[in-house]
This record gives structure tokens, sequence and C-alpha cells, in this order.
């Protein structure tokens, strides 16, 4: 019996010795795949762990960490508030901050003000990063607040991408922004100070850091970065004079290697460059009636309606280009900055020549069924201004807009005149408008109901009209579908689907609903 008992003493430490090696494997494992930046590997093996051990503070962190950089945040949420406040110290003392960061980007705003202030209360040492990045985010916060009334939906950027230089092209590719902003030189022998722009890439509630594929010449200017849909090409603009005014700018392009470096760059062929005038401001895009890849851009070339046009390049099967021709709803002054959403197959692009709301304006365009563009269609005051407003893209991960605008601040000095170049974010939605009438004669149901179901989350919500009424108005958030239930006494229910999937900016929508009676005909 005593021999028994030290056999199953000895397996259950074996066994015991095998559990533990288990998980310190995939705790190495998952670090590994972390620092490598493989994100989703980090995620599987650190839920391995938790499978296991649900309270291990290294995996939740992990997991939480590497959800974040993959942009789930519901998962980076999840895994992050199950860390214990006593565990929060040493590596893990950052856990309130990134989980603030996740609040704001589920926008869940009255949270991430509680955690931003959280982490402040436990860590406002001087010369703490992330606790003056946690301040200035509950400053842009208290701001945001406070413009709530204003009729602009827009709000500026984090201050690890604007300053008080001026910002342009931002483009959004993941949970990384790239932009372009101004940078001070020496110049020549007598050290002349000299500045030209440069190609940054900033992480939410990180420092920017400049992009690899900038030029090693101080008085060259380099901007306008666009990403093919998987991140293998990269295009951009280099100038050889002001970068702002356009002059002398060409387009480059760099191939993503397989080290995931960027190799060499390389100058489009003359017929996108044309010598003598400026190409700049690309954007690639697929066009799936064409099923090509093309490339847009401004240039101010010979052929155009005047001053910048934006043109467009097919890019052959080969690698060639296409003869440039510039695209119908140009205007004799400028229209610049075109950039083109793939989902909605939509060219978004700015324009002083259009009437507008003053200074530069943006502009969306899509094509008819016969393939023939349509009129350009004004973004509205939701996102423009009396200002110049350009840049503008689209995250549809995100759903968020960006765009550059020198419209004034909320300071009161900055009233007369326009600020600095700053990039501001959107949160796009959709606003649908439904009136609902009897359809025997047309006469107003009046106070209606409205049942809504979001399909993928099955996520519900109701609305109803006032008793003197027949109208309910509804903002739907972008990227769902949705099924919208309607009901009124004494009538049968009427249901139809609606998609946001294809929407990329603000848009407003009227539908009329006809309602039976059991015994209509």
């Amino acid at each position: 019996m005593r021999y028994w008992n030290l056999f199953i003493a000895a397996f259950m430490l074996t066994s015991n010795l095998a559990y533990g090696q288990y998980l310190e494997n995939y705790e190495k494992r998952a670090l590994t795949a972390f620092h490598s930046k493989d994100y989703q590997s980090a995620l599987l093996f650190c839920e391995k762990v938790l499978e296991v051990d649900s309270t291990s503070i290294s995996s939740l962190f992990v997991a939480g960490e590497a959800a974040r950089l993959s942009s789930d945040f519901v998962k980076a949420e999840t895994y992050l508030e199950r860390i214990p406040d006593e565990a929060k110290v040493g590596y893990y003392a950052v856990a309130d901050f990134q989980l603030a960061s996740v609040k704001m980007d589920l926008n869940k705003t009255s949270d991430a003000k509680f955690y931003f202030q959280k982490y402040l209360n436990q860590h406002n040492e001087a010369n703490n990063l992330f606790a003056y990045l946690a301040l200035e985010a509950l400053k842009s916060i208290g701001k945001e607040d406070k413009s709530k009334e204003s009729p602009l939906a827009t709000h500026s950027v984090g201050s690890n991408v604007n300053s008080p230089k001026d910002e342009y092209a931002p483009l959004r590719y993941g949970d990384k922004m790239y932009f372009t902003t101004l940078k001070e030189f020496n110049i020549g022998k007598r050290n002349d100070k000299m500045e030209v722009s440069r190609i940054y890439e900033a992480r939410p509630n990180y420092p920017a850091i400049e992009f690899e594929g900038n030029p090693q010449k101080n008085s060259i200017s380099a901007g306008n970065i666009s990403l093919t849909p998987d991140a293998s090409r990269v295009y951009y603009t280099l100038c050889s004079g002001e970068f702002a005014k356009n002059e002398g700018c060409k387009i480059w392009y760099r191939e993503r290697e397989y080290e995931g470096n960027w190799g060499p760059p390389k100058r489009l062929p003359e017929q996108v460059n044309l010598k003598g005038y400026s190409s700049t401001q690309p954007s690639i895009g697929w066009d799936k009636n064409r099923k090509q890849y093309i490339l847009y851009y401004a240039s101010d070339r010979p052929g155009g309606r005047g001053g910048m046009d934006i043109w467009c390049s097919t890019i052959r099967r080969d690698g060639t280009f296409s003869k440039p021709f510039c695209l119908p709803f140009n205007t004799p002054d400028d229209d610049i900055t075109p950039f083109f959403h793939q989902p909605s197959q939509t060219l978004f692009f700015s324009s002083n020549g259009w009437p507008g709301m003053g200074g530069f304006d943006v502009y969306r365009e899509a094509k008819t069924e016969d393939g023939e563009w349509r009129v350009p269609e004004n973004l509205g005051d939701m996102l423009n201004s009396a200002y110049d407003d350009t840049y503008y893209s689209f995250h549809t991960q995100s759903q968020n807009a960006y765009l550059v605008s020198n419209r004034p601040t909320n300071n009161k000095q900055d009233l007369d005149s326009g600020s600095s170049f700053d990039i501001y974010e959107a949160r796009i939605f959709a606003e649908i408008e439904l009136k609902v009438f009897r359809s025997l004669d047309n006469l107003p149901v009046y106070a209606p109901q409205v049942e809504i179901r979001e399909i993928n989350t099955s996520e519900t919500g109701s609305f109803a009209a006032r008793n003197d009424e027949n109208g309910v108005k509804i903002r739907l958030e972008t990227g769902k579908r949705y099924q919208f239930t309607i009901l009124a006494d004494g009538y049968s229910p009427y249901k139809f689907e609606f998609s946001t999937e294809d929407i990329s900016y603000f848009i407003q929508l009227n539908r009329q609903i006809y309602l039976k009676r059991p015994l209509d005909p």
C-alpha cells in the first residue's frame, strides 16, 4: 500500500511538471510571436494558456495587446479588463492606459476617460510618456465634449500626429496612420535652414516615427503615401520644390521585400511623370468592372481643364502603365487629392472649382451602371467647412473618415483666419428617415414604431414617432446589415433589409413605407 501511495505521488509530480512545461512552452511561443509582430499567433498561443489557466497575468496582457495591435478591439477589451489591479505593476503597469485606448477605439468615451484618469492617478510621474499621452487624451476628450453641439462631426486626431506644423495626406492601414509633415534641415555649406516634408507613421498613443522609405537627400520632400490593398507596394511623391505647392513632384514606388522591408525606390515611367510637369498625390485602387488596378493622381500636365487636374492610368497585367487620361469632372480651377475607396468603388477628391462652402471642399464620384462618371456630389457640412478641406480617405475596418483642413480650432483667436493644416477624424454614419403611409389611400400613419435588428450580431433597437408624426429619423452605423420591422396599431408588420456595408461617407436617405390593414385589398 505504501508503495502504491508513493507511485501516485510520483505520478502526480510528473504530471504537474509536464503540465507546467506545457504552459511555459506556450507562454514562450506567445512572447516570441508577439515580439516578431506576429500578433495573430501570439493571441492563439495565449488563448491556449488561458484555456488551462484563466488567471495567467502574462497571457491576459499579451493576448490583450496582440488583439489590440490586430485591431480586434472587442477581444482586447475582454482580456485587458480581466487583469486585476494588484497585478498592474512593472511590465503590466500600462494595462489601464492600453485598456483606455481600446475603449476609445470602441467609441466608449466615458469608459476611456475613467481608465485614462485611473492610470494618471497611479503613474503621473515626470518623463512618463504614457502619463503625458493619457493627459493629452483627456484634454482631447474634453474638447470633443465641448464641441458636440457643433454641426461639424469631425475632431482633430491625437498629438502624436498633429503638431504646430502642417500635416497632410492621412492614410490609415490597420492600426497604423501614415501621414506627411514638415521637418527642418540644414542645407549647404552655410547650414541654411530649409523645411521639407517627410512621411511618418504612428500607432495609437505612441510617438510617430519616420517612414523607412523617406529620401536620404535633405533637399527633397516626400509625402502622399498610398498602399495597394495587400500592402505589397507603396506609392508616394518626391518633390524637388515646395511640397505644399506641388512643385517639381514625381510619383515613385517601392515593393515589399520578403523580409518585410521596403525595396529600392523606383520612379514611375514618363507617361505618368511627364517631364517638366508635376505628378503627385497618388491613389491606387482595384476597379471591379475593369478587373485592373487604376492609379489616380493629380497633375498640372497639358491636356487637362486648367490648374491641377485628376488623371488616371490603368496598370496592365505586365506592370506597365497605360497612357493617362484626364477625368471628365475636372474644372478650370484646382482638383486635387484623389482617394479611391475600393469596397464602394467611389473616388473622393477635393476641388475649389465646383460650387461649395468655401475654399477646397471634398466631393465624391461614382460611375453609372454604364461606366460613365456622374456629376460630383459635395459631402456637405458634416465634413466640409468654409476653409480648405482636402485629402479625404476612409478606413473600412474602423468606419472612420480622415481629412486635412485648416479650419479654425476651438480657440477664439483663430476664428478670423484659418489655422495650420491638421488631420481630422470623423466617425461615419448613415441617417435614414422613414415616412409611413396607408397603402390604401396614401394617408399618413401616425406614431409608427420601428424595430431594428443588426443581422450579423442580432443586436436590436427600437424607435417610435410622436403621436402627431408619421416619420422617424434613425442614425445607423456603417459597415453593417440591418433588418427593419415597421409596426402600427391595426396594420400588418412591414419588414425590409438595409445595408450600410459599402457606405464610406455621411449620407442622408429617405424611404416611404406603405402599410396594409389585414383586410385591405
